[in-house]
């Protein structure tokens, strides 16, 4: 979906290509669908083995046995986590942008399966960052805990899935490489994806009125 334009509709201009305005470039970066797949596989095999090892050097043993009640306990904790997960994006930019709770929406994409916090305001890059790595910084830790407080396969299988959950936000963060810390960023509504921003844009008072 492209930005929405200061009357709320969406900018008819081609995705994907760079749009001029007084000599001023829109660039708009995706990340895309198979990437973020794949990555997350990566990150789930890599969290899977990490705690693998990390219980000889801990010395703790993970409980190979899968009862049933250990299946109600994985089960019941992915709701928690994607709220949870969603809910992290939106304090960053609470905190960090400093931006009213009003520019900060909710939504779900029902053909990817895929939740999703959009801030409609638009970010410095340092803090456009911290907004997409928190729910990683902050869930990891907390995972990490439920693993060593319960070692089974529930728990292995949380703390996978935990960490391949932020694929779409580490992705997102390596696309922000290359662009200068003084750059203002604007979170696509709902794709995986941003638009970088000329300054005389992203300071007026119409787009970022703080």
């Amino acid at each position: 979906m492209g930005m929405k334009d200061k009357n709320g509709g969406s900018d008819p201009r081609p995705q994907g290509e760079s749009n001029h305005d007084k000599d001023q470039e829109i660039l708009e970066i995706r990340v895309g669908q198979i990437s973020m797949n794949l990555l997350s596989l990566l990150m789930l095999f890599f969290a899977a083995n990490i705690a693998i090892v990390a219980q000889f050097l801990f010395s703790f043993e993970i409980e190979l046995r899968f009862p049933g009640i250990d299946s109600w306990k994985l089960l019941g904790s992915f709701i928690p986590l994607i709220i949870f997960h969603e809910v992290l994006h939106a304090v960053a930019a609470l905190l960090w942008g400093r931006i009213p709770w009003r520019s900060v929406h909710f939504g779900v994409k029902w053909r990817q399966l895929m939740f999703y916090c959009h801030c409609d305001r638009p970010l410095k890059v340092n803090t456009y960052r911290i907004f997409a790595l928190f729910p990683l910084l902050v869930t990891t830790p907390i995972a990490s805990l439920i693993l060593w407080l319960d070692p089974s396969i529930w728990s292995l299988l949380f703390f996978s899935v935990t960490i391949s959950a932020c694929a779409g936000d580490v992705l997102l963060v390596y696309k922000t490489r290359q662009v200068a810390n003084d750059k203002w960023i604007q979170d696509h509504e709902s794709e995986p994806g941003f638009c970088i921003l000329p300054e005389a844009i992203a300071a007026s008072p119409e787009e970022h009125d703080r």
